[in-house]
């Protein structure tokens, strides 16, 4: 009996990760498109959240440090058009 194909997130903080479970073995072609995929989404959520937290009033700084980046970083990645 074949494991349908998921997409499933384990793990907490900073040990969370993506895992592809079931029969991806037989495409990976098919996992590598699906891990584009979630990619973009989190590009997506991730600019999404920087875009609340500015509205919200919360510092370049406090965003680069909620990113693991330098405020700079942040900035230079996020303060442009989308």
């Amino acid at each position: 009996m074949r494991r349908s194909k998921r997409l499933r997130i384990v793990g907490q903080g900073d040990s969370t990760r993506l895992r592809l479970v079931g029969d991806w073995e037989d495409a990976p072609l098919e996992g590598l498109a699906e891990a584009r995929r979630v990619d973009g989404a989190l590009r997506k959520l991730v600019r999404h959240q920087v875009n609340q937290a500015r509205e919200s009033g919360c510092s370049w700084t406090e965003i680069g440090g909620s990113l693991g980046i330098s405020k700079q970083a942040a900035w230079e990645r996020f303060s442009g058009e989308d």
